[in-house]
C-alpha cells in the first residue's frame, strides 16, 4: 500500500479536484489518503464523506510537522507527499512500485507538468551557494517557457535518474527509511524541507531519483490564497538560512548572508518595504515572523 499524504492549507477549491482525480486514476495498487488540515477554520467534512479519506484537524506549525503528523496515521510502505494543488492524469503506482521495488532508494519525484501542458523543473542540483546560481539559471528558463531548453532537459531525463533532490509537491519515500531518518525537519516552516530531507537522505547513504513515468499537473502555488503569498518570500528565506547552517560550510554561509545583506538593504532603502526589513534583519539572526 502507498500512503498519499496531502496538506491542506485554505486550498479547498484545489483539493477537491485533486483527490478526484486521485480515486479517477488510481486503480492498479492499493493506496489511501490522509489529508492534514492546516487551516482549521476551512470545513473539509463534507469531502471526507465524499471521498472516504482520513482527516486529520491541525494547527498550522507549519508543511514539515504537518506532513510527519500525517505519517503518523499511515499504513503505508511508501509515503507519497502530494501538494493540494496538484491534477493526477495517469495510474503509475504499480510500475513505481515494480520498478523501485528492487532499489534502496530515498526519495523519488514523480513528472509534473505546468497547467499549460510544458514540463515542469522538479529536481536540483545540492543547494550550495554556487550550485543555487545554476539552479536559479535552470529556473528561468522554465519560467520563461524557453521551449528548446525546455525540451532538452526532458529528453535528458526521459528515464529513472539519480538526481541531488527533488521536489516535495510530489514526492515518495519508503516509510521505514523515512522513520530511520527522523522524517522532516521542524525547524522548517516552509520551503527547503525537501531539499533538507533529501540531503539527509543522500548523507544516509539513499540515493534520491527523478521519475518520469507519470503525468501530474501542478498549479506550483500560483493559487495560494493572498496572506500566505505575502509571508512566502520570508520564509523562503528563513528556511535558506537554516538549511545553510544545517548542511553548508563557513564559506558557504558567509556568502550566503553577505549576498542576502546586500541585496536586501538595497531593496530597502529604495522601496522601504517592510518585508525587505523583516529579511535584511533575518541575515542579522532577528527573526519576525
Amino acid at each position: 500500500m502507498i500512503s498519499i499524504i496531502i496538506v491542506n492549507f485554505n486550498q479547498k477549491r484545489f483539493l477537491k479536484p485533486c483527490l478526484g482525480s486521485i480515486y479517477e486514476n488510481f486503480r492498479s495498487y492499493p493506496f489511501e489518503i490522509i489529508v492534514v488540515n492546516n487551516s482549521p477554520s476551512e470545513d473539509l467534512k463534507d469531502l471526507q464523506t465524499e471521498y472516504g479519506f482520513k482527516l486529520i484537524q491541525n494547527e498550522n506549525r507549519g508543511y514539515s510537522q504537518a506532513n510527519n503528523l500525517g505519517v503518523t496515521h499511515s499504513s503505508g510502505k511508501y509515503l507519497f507527499f502530494l501538494n493540494a494543488d496538484t491534477l493526477i492524469r495517469s495510474d503509475f503506482l504499480k510500475d513505481f512500485a515494480d520498478r523501485f521495488s528492487g532499489k534502496d532508494f530515498g526519495a523519488a519525484g514523480i513528472k509534473l507538468y505546468n497547467e499549460d501542458e510544458t514540463f515542469q523543473l522538479s529536481f536540483w542540483k545540492e543547494n550550495t551557494f554556487f550550485n543555487e546560481a545554476e539552479n536559479k539559471k535552470d529556473e528561468k528558463h522554465f519560467r520563461e517557457r524557453d521551449k528548446d531548453y525546455m525540451a532538452d532537459k526532458e529528453g535528458k531525463y526521459g528515464d529513472i535518474k539519480e538526481v541531488d533532490w527533488v521536489t516535495g509537491a510530489a514526492m515518495i519515500i519508503p516509510k521505514d527509511v523515512f522513520k530511520k531518518i527522523n522524517g522532516f525537519d521542524e525547524k522548517y516552516f516552509l520551503f527547503y524541507e525537501d531539499a533538507d530531507i533529501c540531503k539527509t537522505l543522500s548523507d544516509s547513504g539513499y540515493k534520491n531519483y527523478f521519475y518520469p513515468f507519470s503525468s501530474t499537473v501542478h498549479y506550483k502555488g500560483e493559487n495560494v490564497n493572498p496572506e500566505f503569498r505575502s509571508n512566502s518570500y520570508y520564509y523562503s528565506k528563513e528556511s535558506q538560512l537554516i538549511y545553510y547552517k544545517k548542511h553548508n560550510n563557513l564559506l558557504n554561509n558567509m556568502l550566503l548572508r553577505s549576498y542576502l545583506f546586500i541585496r536586501f538593504s538595497f531593496l530597502y532603502m529604495t522601496t522601504f518595504k517592510k518585508i525587505n526589513l523583516r529579511i535584511l534583519k533575518l541575515t542579522l539572526g532577528i527573526q519576525s515572523r
